[in-house]
């Protein structure tokens, strides 16, 4: 008669040491909030930052588009000036530049270059920390006589009026006006039409402050926010008036 021999399955002693699964350390919650707000503000005031490619002296401008916490992720727009390919993996340095003479400087690398439509977007990993107090506003373009760009505009009493502008941003515009305008703070422009750099600009625009100038003549100066501008045409803006600031900056230097 044969016996069967039945393998046992193996056993662990107390000496013997048995696999353990070592859980993923827990991220720094307060950390990724305080990185998530500081570079949404940044991307709410749409200002502007200068991207360094790492290994080269290329630098290049941009502005935040997206912040995702939940991916990890930051989509910027496209580089300016045009040329610059960056593929997955590349290691970049992003500053933004601050009120007082300070920056805001952190370390990451591309994850996506992506392109829908014509229009050219990185998306960058969320750095794991950056410094504090990064609010600054959009930059703005101060538009003297000779420029000599002119807006117009259904006023709240439903009359057409023109004026003349002040200075640009991205987010907003300023005008100058008669006194007898009579607009405050809260009133909403409609219907707002400017053409600059050769393209024409159309959306709405809500009030924020009314200033007299007394030495120009009577005259108001009145600063408000752009409503609904088709993004198509924001961001076209924003490269005009980022490629203005380039040159003025560059004319500084020299």
């Amino acid at each position: 008669m044969l016996r069967r021999w039945w393998k046992r399955p193996p056993t662990f002693t107390a000496t013997q040491a048995s696999p353990v699964a070592v859980a993923p350390a827990a991220p720094d919650l307060q950390a990724l909030r305080d990185v998530y707000l500081n570079l949404f503000d940044v991307q709410r005031s749409h200002a502007l930052i200068d991207v360094a490619i790492n290994g080269t002296d290329a630098h290049y401008q941009s502005i935040i588009l997206d912040v995702d916490p939940l991916r990890g992720s930051v989509a910027i727009d496209e580089l300016f000036p045009a040329g610059f390919v960056g593929l997955p993996g590349q290691p970049v340095t992003v500053t933004v530049r601050l009120d007082g003479a300070r920056k805001l400087t952190f370390n990451t690398h591309i994850l996506v270059r992506s392109e829908t439509q014509g229009l050219e977007t990185y998306t960058l990993a969320l750095p794991e920390s950056l410094d504090y107090n990064q609010r600054r506003g959009a930059f703005r373009l101060q538009l003297g006589q000779g420029w000599g760009v002119i807006t117009e505009f259904v006023a709240p009493d439903q009359q057409r009026c023109s004026a003349r502008v002040r200075d640009l941003s991205s987010t907003g515009i300023r005008l100058e006006l008669p006194d007898s305008a009579a607009l405050a703070a809260g009133d909403q422009l409609n219907d707002l039409q400017f053409e600059f750099g050769g393209r024409n600009f159309r959306c709405g625009a809500d009030v924020r402050n009314v200033l007299e100038q007394k030495q120009l003549g009577d005259h108001v100066v009145v600063g408000a926010a752009f409503r609904d501008m088709p993004r198509i045409e924001q961001r076209s803006l924003e490269r005009m008036i980022m490629q203005l600031q380039r040159e003025q900056v560059q004319q500084a230097i020299i």
